[in-house]
């Protein structure tokens, strides 16, 4: 008989969808920036890159300290420090300030993930994490579904309503993050939710560039990431361009989020029977597909066309890849793999926005943007195909120092 999900971590779960719903502080962030501050679309894209390298720094550096401390207390301080940001943008007025308070935001608000994911991999055993991840997954964008179109209703009455309500929903995350006490942890000291033996942390971090596997690995989730974040920095904006409104991305990206919600566990079942390795690689295809379609929309329901295939890809990719992180790492070294892992959204958020701003300022269309990221994803396709059977190879068990080899 499997083991019971324990209730700590469905506390987890509840504090992941409530605080996911007010990402639309983030989300809407671009937006803010060029109708409320009148920043051209490449400065705001630009500002962006604050909160994608800020968070960047900040999940590197969170590794070795979730290692240390446990996940609780850094995810605590980060969820608050994040309200606090919020409460700052709808106070203060929209002028160059933005800047300080975006990468604030990215500083504080990117040790989110991987503290959380540290610590249902500490309440989770083994044998359940595949479907746990799933479960997280699915509050993250139950939360997508509901933040869009809350923060595009908000957007059209007052940014400020908007900011502060999503300071107000995280700290309500927060609240039920505090109430998760577990009774047991996997792989962890039972008494003290840390490591039995913590490492340093310029240790952690070569023992973790040694493994050549993971490195690869998280490269080309990096990636990924780059091109699939342009959903949040580029393509408000072309819609904007278009004739859209705030209101028309936050149903796209409303109807995004239901389809994750609702689509996850059915599609997680669905693909079972395929390698980790080959659905990964598909991910690429159906994203690269999404970005072509991309090119042509001009129109609410041609986005939503588009949203098809790049939800598709993430229904994929973004469980198995937490999964994939949480599996090779060596319980000791948790919370330093899993926070490299976490970098991906933030350095793709800031490699994604210098992208952006780029196409903005130097392309006639910005809209040919979408052909350039759409070759860079055939490129990635054929990275991941080559990389499958070295992955397979680690997640069946053979030895980091093996499996890690080149070929």
């Amino acid at each position: 008989m499997r083991p019971r999900l324990p209730g700590a971590f469905w506390m987890i779960i509840i504090a992941m969808i409530i605080a996911r719903t007010a990402f639309f502080v983030e989300s809407f962030l671009t937006i803010f920036m060029k109708s409320e501050a009148g920043f051209s679309s490449a400065l705001a894209a630009f500002i962006m890159g604050l909160y994608g390298f800020g968070g960047a720094a900040a999940a590197f550096s969170s590794g070795p300290l979730i290692d240390r401390l446990g996940p609780r207390i850094p995810l605590l301080v980060s969820l608050l420090a994040t309200a606090a940001a919020a409460v700052v943008l709808a106070l203060g007025p929209p002028n160059w300030s933005l800047a300080l308070i975006v990468l604030a935001f990215g500083l504080v608000g990117q040790v989110i993930q991987p503290a959380s994911n540290a610590y249902i991999a500490q309440l989770v055993p083994d044998s359940r994490r595949r479907e746990a991840y799933s479960w997280s997954f699915i509050a993250l964008n139950s939360g997508l579904a509901i933040g869009p179109l809350l923060g595009g209703y908000l957007a059209g009455v007052d940014f400020s309503l908007m900011f502060g309500t999503g300071a107000t929903l995280i700290v309500i995350g927060a609240l039920f993050a505090a109430a998760a006490k577990p009774a047991r942890q996997h792989g962890l000291g039972a008494a003290t939710a840390r490591p039995l033996e913590p490492a340093r942390p310029m240790a952690s971090m070569r023992e973790l560039l040694r493994d050549r596997v993971f490195v690869e690995y998280t490269g080309l989730n990096w990636l990924f990431m780059v091109l699939y974040l342009q959903v949040f920095v580029i393509l408000p904006l072309l819609m904007l361009g278009d004739g859209l409104t705030a209101q028309d991305y936050g149903i796209l990206m409303g109807v995004n989020g239901t389809a994750l919600v609702l689509l996850q566990l059915p599609f997680d079942r669905a693909i079972r029977r395929f390698t980790t390795g080959r659905l990964l690689t598909v991910a690429v295809v159906l994203l690269v597909c999404g970005l072509l379609v991309n090119r042509l929309a001009d129109a609410l329901w041609l986005y939503l066309l588009a949203a098809a295939f790049w939800t598709s890809a993430e229904l994929i990719n973004m469980p198995l890849a937490t999964t994939v992180s949480s599996v090779l790492a060596p319980p000791h070294l948790r919370g330093s793999y899993l926070a490299v892992h976490g970098m991906a959204f933030p350095l793709g958020m800031g490699v994604a926005s210098l992208i952006g701003g780029s196409a903005f300022a130097l392309l006639g269309d910005p809209k040919l943007i979408w052909l350039v990221l759409a070759g860079i994803g055939a490129v990635l396709t054929v990275l991941r195909f080559r990389m499958e059977g070295r992955l397979q190879a680690r997640l069946a068990g053979a030895p980091p120092s093996a499996s890690a080899d080149p070929e």
